[in-house]
């Protein structure tokens, strides 16, 4: 059950952040092509996600205490 609740959580927070994320590229880079957009944006949200927003969630599912 927690690991399907990390997940939940990780995705409920990338989501946004992927949205935002490609809103704000295509006001930066208007003639960009959608696989450059791509490119950036992953670059940026990967390392965000695995050093950032994963440790968290795991750490938030840990004091959890399930009965």
């Amino acid at each position: 059950m927690r690991r399907v609740l990390r997940i939940f959580l990780v995705w409920l927070v990338v989501w946004p952040l992927v949205m935002a994320g490609l809103v704000i590229l295509r006001t930066i880079g208007p003639d960009w092509p959608m696989a450059w957009r791509t490119l950036v944006l992953t670059g940026v949200l990967v390392p965000l996600i695995s050093l950032g927003i994963t440790p968290v969630v795991a750490w938030l599912t840990s004091r959890l205490h399930w009965q």
